[in-house]
């Protein structure tokens, strides 16, 4: 009995087992969330079908900014595409609210059904995952491994089940678009290259990397770029002079994220420096210099598909690492870390240690910094609530308003370990990418060639002492308002 239980968790295999705990575990954090993140999204993409029901499109951003559905933000500040998937699929909430009188903001249901569509677009990102990662190594088992580290990913439950942002709308684009272009078929590439672009502008910064690879015309490589970024340029013509469209720009948080991605991390005589410009300048220059041409994604003897999974981590990675973000958008490096990872079995064990000590750290370090995260009133209007019968409203410096207020009062040296895991998820994510560079250079005395299943375990269930530790929080507070 002894060897067969460790024949099978030794096993080159996910169980259904362990699908389904990573399954309960994104569930159990979407019903026990509702961020105002989910609310504005829902309501901005139901927002649409009012304007196109009352025949005043082009009014799209004007009527988003009067927030009649008042939810926590009042200026959109992106385009459309960024909510408009979003709006098909929220289309029956917003027949019950335009029609039968159930407002969207009053149902924790219909708020998680919402949600509920971000989960799909995971599902068909972790497909193509699948996909890409078989392209390139041929392995089932690897594919399958990376299929699930991405679903099970905190990165991934913090953005999609916690939050409910729309960035995971660009990712699936994205990693659609890269699987074009390991199967060589290059238009379909610029085309959801330009989808995901369209979405959120971030996939350019890789996608340039990704171009210079194998692109060596100095005059076809703007020619692409040009036709990568046409999808975001038409949004502007189609509203360009609408009413509240520029107002919108102007106050909307893209604006902000955009204008600190380049922050002068560094005084020199020219002036501030850009920590990231200057690692996107060396990435760039290391693509183009590789001896990669078009025609070695229809060879399958080519590393060029391990390269340009690679660049992409690489650069998401550097974008995280030295430009201010918000906590979900660290969600950008995967899947592609994951299948950077499984490729190198030498590393196995390493690579489960360095990624659990890398989401570690930065949960840690998000709670810390005073990130709107773990906060006690975003279970207001959760699936969950309505198991208390309350919500809670928050007066003064409540201790119980989020875990970073609650550990604070219990002891304020541990504001000041953020730099400690600081520098722990640095270090582990850039010995990520050392350890798995394609060519597999770097060789360790102590082989890594180990499968610790318990490592998966424990990575997909970080995120769950968070969230019961606002539920804690929830119930502790004095601060309820019962109806």
């Amino acid at each position: 009995m002894k060897n067969k239980l460790l024949s099978i968790y030794r096993a080159d295999k996910i169980y259904l087992a362990e699908w389904i705990v990573a399954i309960v575990t994104g569930l159990f954090v979407l019903l026990c969330a509702s961020t105002w993140d989910t609310q504005s999204l829902t309501i901005w993409s139901t927002n649409l079908w009012d304007v196109i029901a009352d025949g005043k499109f082009r009014d799209y951003y004007a009527y988003t900014a009067q927030n009649i559905y008042h939810v926590h933000h009042s200026h959109m500040g992106s385009e459309l595409m960024s909510v408009l998937p979003w709006s098909i699929w929220n289309l029956p909430i917003w027949i019950m609210q335009r029609f039968f009188g159930k407002p969207i903001m009053g149902s924790a249901l219909m708020l998680a059904y919402s949600k509920l569509f971000l989960v799909g677009v995971t599902v068909v990102m972790t497909v193509f995952t699948k996909k890409i990662t078989y392209l390139i190594t041929r392995d089932r088992y690897k594919s399958v491994l990376a299929m699930f580290l991405t679903a099970s990913s905190t990165f991934i439950y913090l953005t999609v089940s916690y939050s409910g942002q729309n960035d995971i709308i660009m990712m699936t684009a994205s990693v659609i678009a890269v699987y074009y272009l390991l199967k060589n078929k290059h238009g379909m590439f610029l085309l959801w290259s330009a989808i995901a672009i369209a979405i959120k502008p971030f996939f350019i910064l890789p996608f340039v990397a990704v171009l210079l690879l194998a692109e060596k015309s100095l005059w076809k490589i703007p020619v692409k770029a040009l036709i990568a970024v046409s999808g975001l340029a038409l949004q502007k013509l189609l509203f360009n002079g609408a009413p509240g469209y520029k107002e919108s720009m102007e106050f909307g948080p893209a604006k902000d994220m955009l204008k600190q991605m380049f922050a002068a991390n560094l005084n020199t005589s020219f002036g501030g420096v850009s920590f990231l410009a200057i690692a996107l300048v060396l990435i760039y220059l290391y693509a183009y210099t590789r001896d990669f041409k078009k025609d070695d994604y229809a060879n399958p003897n080519s590393n060029v598909g391990k390269y340009a999974v690679y660049l992409i981590a690489v650069t998401y990675t550097a974008y995280v690492m030295f430009s201010p973000f918000s906590y979900y958008r660290v969600a950008t490096i995967v899947p592609f870390i994951y299948i950077v990872m499984v490729q190198n079995r030498n590393m196995a064990l390493y690579n489960g240690l360095l990624d659990i000590a890398m989401q570690f750290a930065l949960m840690m370090k998000f709670v810390l910094r005073g990130s709107i995260l773990f906060r006690g009133d975003f279970i207001n209007k959760s699936v969950a609530q309505r198991f208390f019968g309350y919500n809670v409203r928050y007066k003064g410096s409540d201790p119980y308003c989020d875990i970073d207020h609650y550990l604070f009062q219990r002891n304020d040296l541990i504001e000041k370990l953020q730099p400690m895991f600081s520098g722990v998820a640095v270090v582990a994510a850039v010995l990520l990418l050392v350890f798995n560079h394609p060519e597999e250079k770097i060789k360790l005395k102590i082989s890594g060639d180990r499968h610790v299943r318990v490592l998966l375990w424990v990575r997909m269930l970080i995120i769950v002492p968070f969230i019961l530790m606002t539920l804690f929080l929830f119930v502790k507070t004095a601060n309820k308002i019962y109806p």
